[in-house]
């Protein structure tokens, strides 16, 4: 069949004209669809690379925030232990004051160095500076010069002085710093000067294993900037170290609190995150401070694992997807280490790590809320002081970490024997405070005696051939209806306390009331 010329030109074009459609087409789809692909992943690598960022910059922030509360929490566990060595010292030359009369002081004054690593020495000091009863043995060391002497003499008014850092003239080789107290008779001229001889080194190492912070710093400083002491330790060898205040500190008498500033450290010029706290008792600034760059660290060791996966998510949009991820991850667990480390520091501002009980802050508290509820119902409460007898002996014989068993035995062995509603803290050293709730005197005294032959009976040295038995002295004490004050009750149990020990130890003494 002949087909006319005109309508096969017909079908030639036509076909032609599809050809050249789907060739447009395919040609347009070529264009358009990786142009497509690149506009989707530019936005998804835009999406993911700011969300990115974002949570790298909430990661930092966070990171800040969270190393910032673990060294508030680092600063008030430090702080705290501080205030409880100062405490302790002023109540010993307190205590001191009123018996430097008594006869064989010297013996009183030698048993109480023994008793604490901390106390290099006891002084009780004329009106001029003369030695009268000295806790060493040897020649008297000419003392009048010393600034814990001067500083007395020379100001009417002052009631309490730390010393700064010096090197000892009866132990050579021996660092302190001094905390003493005027007797003044009654025109106001001076009587005598009861002084403790802190040991510095022993005070650097509790106050070291008390710095758990990796990277923290601490520094104790007189406000005319002698320096107490500074941790971490920069020099095998103790000095006196004088270093210029920050000119923009309040007033101290102004009663600022915790003041925190990120500004240069005094000590090394560094830039540091600070926390200051002024002790008005004693005149000293208490600083705990971190670097910025140690606050980051967790954070910034996520990040650097993840540069590589970032920059590898430009190229490649699975592989930026993972790595974001990863990121994301490591991001969490470093929150969690952080998590962690502010838990462990909480525990360790409110209990003792040794033995496992509250530690003197915390009971501070739990006890002022339980005297508080006692005013307001009614009720007894009653408090016990306990002292293993011969500790320092136990460490020498046995070795610290034999030591430090007893003191965990101890606590065990108390702890069996107490109510939940009891409270149980260690004191400091080998001392322990018990607070019974609902409790009177006659009570007291039988859950004491308890004890007591509890302590002595019991097995507190499993790790030795030959066990020898442990004793410990208390004293016992019921809350008046007059007092207000936790410190009077425990004053009047301390009392007691020494009381046992006078009479020979491994036994109850109870405060009449």
């Amino acid at each position: 069949m002949l087909v006319p010329p005109s309508l096969r030109s017909a079908r030639l074009l036509n076909v032609a004209s599809r050809s050249r459609t789907g060739r447009y087409d395919r040609l347009i789809d070529s264009l358009l669809l990786p142009r497509a692909i690149v506009l989707v992943c530019v936005i998804l690598l835009a999406g993911l690379n700011s969300l990115i960022v974002q949570q790298v910059v909430e990661g930092r922030k966070e990171a800040l925030v969270r190393g910032d509360e673990a060294q508030t929490l680092q600063h008030r566990a430090l702080l705290s232990q501080i205030q409880q060595t100062l405490n302790l010292y002023e109540y010993v030359v307190s205590d001191l004051a009123g018996r430097r009369d008594t006869p064989a002081l010297n013996d009183e004054l030698g048993r109480l160095v023994a008793l604490d690593a901390k106390l290099l020495a006891l002084l009780v000091l004329s009106r001029d500076g003369r030695i009268q009863h000295w806790s060493g043995e040897g020649p008297l060391p000419e003392v009048a010069d010393r600034e814990y002497f001067t500083a007395l003499r020379d100001d009417p008014l002052r009631r309490l002085y730390i010393g700064p850092v010096r090197s000892s003239r009866a132990h050579p080789d021996r660092w302190f710093f001094s905390l003493s107290r005027p007797v003044r008779a009654l025109d106001g001229s001076l009587d005598s000067v009861i002084v403790a001889i802190i040991d510095l080194s022993v005070f650097n190492r509790d106050l070291a294993e008390a710095l758990a912070v990796e990277g923290a710093g601490l520094g104790i400083i007189k406000t005319d900037g002698h320096v107490i002491t500074r941790l971490p330790i920069v020099t095998d060898r103790p000095m006196e170290e004088r270093v210029k205040l920050p000119a923009d500190l309040p007033p101290v008498g102004s009663s600022p609190g915790m003041l925190k500033r990120e500004s240069v450290s005094p000590f090394d010029k560094a830039l540091r995150r600070q926390t200051w706290t002024y002790l008005p008792d004693h005149e000293l600034w208490v600083i705990t401070s971190i670097t910025r760059d140690r606050m980051l660290s967790l954070w910034w060791s996520g990040v650097k694992d993840a540069i590589p996966l970032w920059v590898a998510l430009n190229l490649v949009l699975i592989a930026g997807a993972l790595a974001m991820l990863a990121a994301s991850r490591r991001n969490l667990r470093n929150m969690r280490a952080l998590q962690d480390l502010t838990a462990r520091l909480e525990t360790q501002a409110s209990v003792d790590p040794l033995t496992g009980a509250y530690n003197r802050r915390q009971f501070d508290v739990l006890a002022d809320l339980e005297l508080k509820r006692t005013r307001r119902h009614g009720g007894n409460v009653s408090l016990l002081v306990l002292d293993i007898d011969f500790f320092k002996k136990i460490n020498d014989e046995w070795g610290h970490p034999e030591g430090d068993k007893v003191l965990h035995a101890v606590v065990q062995v108390i702890r069996g024997r107490l109510r939940s509603t009891d409270i149980l803290a260690r004191f400091g050293g080998e001392e322990f405070i018990v607070l019974m709730p609902h409790t009177d005197l006659e009570q007291a005294q039988i859950v004491a005696e308890t004890l007591r032959q509890c302590i002595a009976e019991a097995h507190t040295q499993p790790g030795l051939a030959q066990p020898r038995p442990v004793t410990a002295s208390f004293g016992v004490a019921t809350l008046r209806p007059d007092e207000t004050r936790l410190s009077d009750l425990i004053r009047r149990a301390d009392i007691a306390l020494y009381e046992a020990k006078r009479k020979g130890r491994n036994r109850v003494e109870v405060d009449p009331a």
